[in-house]
């Protein structure tokens, strides 16, 4: 068997791997706080035998690493109190059974006894007294609230009407928003949760400013995620033809050799 067959099929399985990642890329183009992800290739030489032809070594390619792009997306108007979308770098923290994890998903929903959560269920987290430090705490909504308000730096009030006041406002706490500085110590959890990396630094206060009634967007373009999606496959394709040349090269090698003998 030819061992050019090798090189064709770890082109094959990589370009595979590109043609997941990507189609995953599109799908959730319109997922809210999504970020997408990026594949690198890197070619190896496998040295040959001593008797082998120069050069003497076959070119493999490799998928060393898949790395989460940390690009904003762009915000989309929804009107609604409960959505928020962070501009800056910055994330909210949100419990989980597994702890503490992070999102750009502001899509937020308040369940029956009150307490601001993501689609998924996770309780979206608080500084208690407005100011970062402490412990955090789920954020609980009095069933006397009608709306809720949301200042930039990620204070919520609570506002409702009582009696010959038109508006009262009561303090809900100030979001917990931090900061992992790049964003290369999160590992994905799903589209949109991330965890703190093993030995990754406490993260720090964000200044990341929340804009009450939008969304973010997936940091994808479709239509590149598309053209993307088209050059993985046409490459995929190509590899799969070689794969196929060497393929009967090798049978009618072996018939050759069997009507010589």
């Amino acid at each position: 068997m030819s061992d050019g067959i090798y090189s064709a099929l770890s082109g094959a399985v990589a370009q595979q791997r590109s043609l997941d990642v990507v189609a995953n890329n599109v799908a959730n183009a319109n997922t809210a706080g999504f970020r997408a992800d990026r594949i690198s290739f890197r070619e190896a030489l496998a040295k040959a035998g001593t008797q082998g032809p120069a050069p003497d070594g076959l070119r493999f390619v490799s998928v060393p690493q898949i790395r989460t792009t940390q690009l904003e997306g762009s915000l989309r108007e929804t009107g609604n109190p409960l959505d928020m979308a962070l501009q800056g770098e910055g994330w909210f923290s949100v419990s989980t059974p597994g702890g503490e994890r992070y999102t750009r998903a502001g899509n937020f929903v308040k369940d029956g006894m009150g307490v601001l959560r993501t689609r998924d269920g996770h309780a979206l987290l608080a500084w208690p007294e407005g100011e970062a430090g402490g412990k955090a705490v789920e954020i609980r909504v009095p069933a006397e609230v009608s709306s809720i308000r949301v200042d930039p730096d990620g204070s919520l009030y609570g506002r409702s009407e009582n009696g010959m006041n038109p508006v009262l406002e009561m303090p809900l706490g100030r979001l917990k928003i931090v900061s992992f500085g790049d964003g290369r110590g999160l590992e994905k959890q799903g589209a949109n949760l991330f965890k703190a990396a093993a030995n990754t630094p406490a993260p720090a206060a964000s200044n990341a400013q929340v804009s009450q009634g939008y969304l973010e967007s997936g940091n994808i373009n479709a239509i590149e995620g598309m053209n993307e999606l088209i050059t993985a496959s046409r490459s995929f394709d190509a590899f799969q033809k070689v794969i196929e040349a060497f393929k009967h090269i090798d049978e009618r090698t072996a018939r050759d050799l069997a009507s010589r003998g």
